[in-house]
């Protein structure tokens, strides 16, 4: 193993740093630098720890211990942080703890998690003095596996104006409206909370409706039968939110969609009635819909949803249904059957009381169908 001095030179000539700049970085004089690369003085013992950081490296590397020595004792230390960080977390002494186990070994991002929690949900520290550490510790997990951790963290925790960068960072079942809500919840904003919560609520259930609502077959092909079932029970719960004796309200939109994909299946399964009954149903609402100009807001208040969240949704959220958009979905796939192969409704595309329903909505043909 190569002596302290030989070691200050390899580390230094590795920085393409002179004896000059080593000694003002440490305050002393350069010839103190030139006696302990020759061997012949030894850095005070207070210098070690300064030396060790400026190099990257620990003290034990810098006296030039051996490598299996070093991972023993860095093997040891990382246990006894584990150990001690395991309990009593929210203190300043559980922090001071975690900060400096994430500086000693930034390789295990679970420090700087533990040290996120003790600021952020504990709030060990005021908030101004806090918030410089949690965006570098926040900053440090990007990219680790832990990066999801990070973005609640920020979300709980950072201005408001700040956020934007961090939303292409959310993962797929923790999304900004979910990370907002909490947020919200975090900081007692509770009229703000409760109206993000009456939001997701309602999105999270159209997001179910149709996604989750029947079964895929081998080749992710759907089952007409289950999708049937799924999507009879969608509308029987939205017209237990919903008040059933007025059609234009904010849930018209999925009541169409739905209505127009439950009469594809019972085609399918050849429910020649039940399919055209669906699908009048889900072309009268899409009429109403395409009848209203653009950006029309359908009125929305749902009192069970009102009731779980604490707010209406239209206080906050307007239920504005795009009629171009659905102009095309349906003509899309009422309409264009054979130009563009969509076969949605092939097993009765020549049959009268189709084509007159197909009519109604080739009359109403959006600007952008194909």
């Amino acid at each position: 193993m190569l002596p302290i001095g030989e070691r200050i030179r390899t580390l230094r000539r590795a920085k393409n740093e002179t004896q000059d700049e080593l000694s003002a970085l440490l305050g002393v004089s350069f010839q103190a630098v030139s006696r302990w690369e020759n061997g012949d003085a030894y850095p005070d013992i207070e210098l070690l720890p300064k030396l060790a950081a400026h190099f990257g490296v620990t003290t034990d590397e810098l006296l030039g211990a051996d490598e299996e020595t070093v991972q023993a004792e860095r093997k040891k230390k990382l246990e006894e942080y584990r150990s001690v960080l395991s309990t009593g977390d929210g203190t300043m002494e559980h922090y001071g703890i975690a900060i400096k186990a994430y500086r000693e070994f930034p390789e295990h991002p679970s420090f700087a998690v533990r040290a996120l929690y003790d600021l952020v949900i504990h709030k060990c520290m005021p908030r101004e003095q806090a918030l410089p550490v949690v965006r570098e510790l926040c900053e440090s997990l990007v990219g680790t596996s832990e990066q999801s951790e990070a973005v609640r963290f920020i979300y709980l925790f950072e201005d408001e104006d700040k956020l934007a960068r961090w939303e292409e960072m959310t993962a797929w079942q923790y999304t900004s409206p979910r990370l907002y809500e909490e947020r919200y919840d975090y900081r007692e904003e509770i009229e703000n909370c409760n109206r993000q919560r009456q939001k997701n609520l309602y999105a999270d259930l159209v997001y179910g409706f149709f996604r989750y609502f029947g079964k895929r077959a081998e080749g992710d092909r759907e089952d007409p039968a289950s999708w049937t079932a799924g999507l009879e029970c969608a509308l029987r719960i939205i017209d237990c939110l919903r008040d059933p004796s007025d059609d234009e309200d904010g849930w018209i939109s999925e009541r169409a969609y739905i209505l127009m994909r439950l009469a594809r299946y019972r085609f399918l399964l050849g429910k020649r009635a039940e399919g055209y009954d669906a699908l009048r149903k889900a072309v009268d609402l899409a009429k109403i819909v395409m009848s209203r100009p653009p950006e029309y807001e359908f009125p929305f208040h749902t009192p069970v949803l009102d009731l779980v969240s604490g707010s209406r949704l239209n206080d906050f959220y307007p239920l504005i249904v795009e009629s171009d958009s659905m102009a095309s979905y349906f003509y899309n796939r009422m309409v264009t059957i054979g130009e563009n192969g969509t076969g949605w409704f092939e097993v009765v595309k020549d049959e009268p009381e189709y084509q007159a329903l197909a009519a109604r909505i080739r009359a109403m043909k959006p600007a952008d169908a194909e």
